[in-house]
């Protein structure tokens, strides 16, 4: 299949069907490191879990965060 071909339709795929697609990329690489960073973000969100349980972080919804990116980006 032409690269272009693939492209156009990786891109009608939906969002969550082109992040599986992502992944799947990547891992095909080197999948040996895949490994060693899935445990490094289980780390991290563990962590952070915790540090929200503790009240020491706060949760931000998905759309506020966006919106305000995209404030930031548009100036």
């Amino acid at each position: 299949m032409d690269s272009i071909l693939l492209k156009e339709a990786a891109l009608k795929l939906s969002p969550f069907e082109r992040a599986q697609l992502i992944d799947a990329l990547w891992q095909s690489l080197d999948p040996s490191e895949q490994s060693e960073i899935d445990q490094a973000w289980l780390k991290e969100s563990s962590d952070r879990l915790s540090a929200y349980h503790r009240g020491e972080i706060e949760a931000v919804d998905g759309e506020s965060v966006i919106s305000e990116l995209r404030g930031k980006l548009s100036r």
